[in-house]
């Protein structure tokens, strides 16, 4: 597949982040892919992603002040195409007494793609689920 990138920063970028993390899997490649496109995120990789653990840091991610409406959008959906992850850390209880989290509806479709960045989210689909993708 041929992946169509935002500019030449963010190729580079991409390949750099690749190379940094242990694994070079589907989770891998979509997450490094949308961290490199936002300007934000790649700033900020270290409250995003323990390269160390190779995890995630959804407790970091979002609740920082360098978090913009755009790097929030790639964030969420980077964090949804690792792991299903859908929440942005609020939580209730449930009928059991059990302490759960909201799902947010931020990671919608509708809400995710609504920005200049959805032909590059497209594309981190594709790579998340190369089985899928036609070509």
């Amino acid at each position: 597949m041929e992946i169509k990138y935002y500019d030449k920063v963010h190729q580079e970028l991409f390949i750099t982040i690749l190379d940094k993390m242990k694994v070079r899997d589907c989770y891998h490649i979509s997450l490094a892919y949308l961290i490199a496109l936002d300007k934000v995120c790649r700033e900020h990789i270290d409250d995003l992603f323990d390269f160390e653990e190779n995890l995630i840091k959804p407790d970091t991610a979002f609740h920082h002040g360098w978090q913009t409406g755009t790097s929030v959008k790639t964030t969420r959906l980077a964090y949804n195409l690792w792991n299903g992850y859908c929440t942005d850390g609020e939580t209730y209880i449930d009928k059991n007494g059990y302490k759960s989290f909201l799902i947010s509806n931020e990671y919608a479709v509708d809400n995710i793609f609504c920005c200049s960045y959805a032909p590059y989210y497209w594309q981190a689909v594709q790579l998340r689920y190369p089985e899928y993708t036609q070509g």
